[in-house]
């Protein structure tokens, strides 16, 4: 106990000792009989006494009561931080429970810390292939045959207390649900698990080595690679080859909304989160915000079709659905918006947001869908595509258009991935036969 919560305690037993106890208790001798109206004086004065004395004494066994019921609380609150493991011990353990509890550790291989360790070096910085909100991801070649692979390393820092939610707590959440999600999903362009590693010393997911960098290296022109630093930036994508990347990431789209039961939100949909095959076929991956649609309950509400999740707006600024962010209510077509946003950047090879900008255009999707509602698309397509000439120019529009759809604000206006792939293969139909090889 804190000494100043015993200095208090004896206060209040001091102050307790120096009360009159109650008339009832008193041992005193008997006085002898007095005139009648003395004795109705003193009964008016004695019966408030006791009263106000049985009072104080109340109060002082309630006063202590409350002092001791706070040092026990404060006892057992110490007694149970001191017994919980924090940091990466304590996500380890997290996830390795919840792992047994859905059966996931059967699902895909388990690799031991050091057989990761080993497989990149040592998590050596020039095998980086770069860095997002949750971890940082490394080159890696698996034993025993040196396939390559993506390895991402959890950033767990250490819980700053029990009594508050930690970044621990939700790094472990977010590993947990690539594992939970990624198991169960099928599809040539979404990026595959292949195992994991939840040790005390590092949270580690294994994926499918993409070797050509990410969308937005290809559209905003920066090095690919591990280490990237010195390399010549990407050329730019062909009209073709961006409606084409369009096209895989809304099948892959179609596929968690239409596709499996629950249906799966995958929340974080950004060119960063597009990986680009050697072929130049696009992938989407990094499911760590992703959230399974169940079908209605105490969370979940919606039509026939649509599903709704209440949860807590997460993603990308600049591609965060502004509905969700009003209403808190996480539905499929929040997929759609920041689809939508990625489409954007296609047409114009413009970054989603941009501080340089006038303030009114920081976002694209506020400033693309300015310019379209005045006829003004040309000014910002990609220059680019734009040097493709005239023959490309009908299908450009058409995908703004339907960008410009999918960045509605109000998420009852969008299309949803069906609706969005189809139009896409629609679109294809439009470009010129060029030579070359097409990417579909």
């Amino acid at each position: 106990m804190r000494p100043h919560l015993l200095r208090f305690l004896l206060l209040l037993l001091l102050a307790a000792a120096c009360l009159p106890p109650p008339a009832a208790c008193r041992h005193t001798p008997t006085p002898p009989p007095a005139p009648r109206q003395q004795q109705h004086n003193d009964s008016g004065t004695n019966v408030p006494t006791v009263a106000l004395a049985a009072a104080a004494s109340l109060l002082v066994l309630l006063l202590l009561y409350l002092c001791a019921a706070i040092a026990v609380r404060r006892f057992r609150s110490r007694g149970a931080v001191a017994r919980e493991p924090t940091g990466s011990s304590s996500a380890a353990s997290r996830a390795a429970a919840f792992l047994r509890r859905h059966g996931l550790h059967h699902h895909r291989p388990s690799f031991t810390y050091e057989q990761l360790r080993a497989a990149t070096a040592g998590f050596d910085a020039a095998r980086k292939l770069g860095d997002g909100g949750f971890g940082t991801v490394f080159l890696a070649y698996l034993p025993p045959s040196g396939r390559p692979a993506a390895v991402k390393r959890l950033h767990v820092p250490p819980s700053p207390s029990p009594s508050f939610p930690s970044a621990s707590a939700t790094i472990t959440k977010s590993f947990c649900n690539e594992v939970l999600i990624l198991s169960a999903l099928r599809h040539p362009h979404l990026v595959r698990l292949h195992g994991f590693c939840a040790d005390p010393r590092a949270l580690l997911l294994v994926y499918d080595f993409v070797p050509n960098g990410t969308l937005s290296h290809h559209l905003h022109r920066r090095v690919v690679g591990p280490g990237a630093a010195g390399g010549p930036p990407p050329p730019p994508l062909p009209w073709r080859t961006r409606i084409a990347m369009a096209a895989q990431i809304a099948s892959a789209l179609e596929y968690l909304h239409f596709g499996i039961k629950p249906a799966v939100v995958h929340r974080d949909v950004t060119s960063s989160n597009i990986f680009v095959e050697a072929d130049m076929r696009a992938r989407l991956g990094d499911f760590g915000l992703s959230r399974l649609l169940a079908p209605p309950d105490a969370c979940a509400t919606g039509g026939a079709r649509e599903l709704v999740c209440c949860t807590a707006p997460q993603g990308t600024p600049g591609y965060l659905d502004p509905d969700y962010h009003r209403s808190f209510q996480l539905t499929e077509k929040s997929d759609v918006y920041s689809f939508g946003v990625v489409v954007l950047e296609l047409v114009t090879g413009l970054r989603p947001v941009d501080v340089g900008r006038e303030r009114r255009d920081v976002t694209l999707a506020d400033w693309v869908v300015a310019k379209i509602q005045v006829g003004e698309l040309r000014e910002v397509v990609d220059p680019p595509v734009l040097g493709e000439g005239p023959a490309v120019m009908a299908s450009v529009e058409a995908v703004a258009e339907l960008a410009f759809r999918c960045v509605a604000p109000d998420k009852d206006d969008r299309p949803d991935a069906r609706e969005v792939l189809a139009e896409l293969k629609r679109i294809q139909t439009m470009l010129p036969d060029l030579p070359g090889r097409k990417v579909s």
